[in-house]
């Protein structure tokens, strides 16, 4: 059952679970978020709000973002959400949630920069695992993966010479056993023109897990 609402183009898809779907009034094309847990998938070509179920699995608080076709020193995806949880299933089960665009510039842009925040984890009755993967058109950024409280960043050594050129986030959520939840996850993928080198962030401090592109946000 697919129902549609009113509010910006709020969708509603109804599966074995259902996500709500909702998007600010700028549509585009080329961007795409597929959400699955490979029965179940939901899909959405505007960027903006989601929350639900997908299977077993209980989405909210999320939020996709784009800046495409880009400016002249940016490109960026950036998907986050307040919580992924799940209960009454045995065994190990995954989520993956696909955030995709197409840009034209910056060209001549260096520097892949890709960002993972898990600010909370609740075991429960199993274990989770928050896996990322950055892609620009068939240049894949290097995996960041955490089963605990931390942040990430890498930066990936490549130059765009030409447009338009693809950018893709994938996010995974490994849950293995009952009551177990994620929180206050971020995933960002920038293209910026004239990339700075990360410094090493902080997992002891409250603002690193944040976005810690350029080192501690504390200083």
């Amino acid at each position: 059952m697919i129902r549609l609402r009113s509010f910006q183009s709020l969708v509603a898809v109804a599966l074995v679970g259902a996500v709500v779907l909702g998007a600010p009034s700028r549509a585009q094309a080329t961007f795409k978020v597929t959400i699955t847990d490979g029965t179940n998938t939901i899909t959405s070509s505007t960027p903006g709000s989601y929350s639900g179920t997908v299977g077993v699995f209980d989405i909210q608080g999320g939020f996709t973002t784009s800046n495409a076709p880009g400016t002249p020193n940016l490109a960026r995806l950036s998907d986050s959400n307040t919580a992924v949880s799940s209960s009454g299933f045995s065994g190990t089960k995954t989520l993956t949630i696909t955030v995709e665009d197409d840009f034209t510039a910056p060209i001549g842009g260096n520097g892949l920069k890709s960002i993972l925040s898990v600010g909370q984890l609740e075991p429960g009755g199993g274990t989770a695992t928050v896996t990322y993967q950055s892609f620009l058109d068939a240049f894949a950024g290097t995996t960041l993966s955490t089963n605990a409280v931390a942040a990430g960043l890498t930066v990936e050594d490549h130059v765009v010479t030409s447009g338009p050129f693809h950018l893709k986030s994938v996010t995974t959520y490994t849950i293995t056993g009952t009551g177990v939840a994620t929180r206050s996850t971020s995933k960002a993928l920038e293209l910026p023109r004239s990339p700075r080198l990360p410094r090493v962030w902080s997992s002891s401090c409250p603002l690193c897990p944040l976005w810690a592109w350029g080192g501690c946000a504390a200083g």
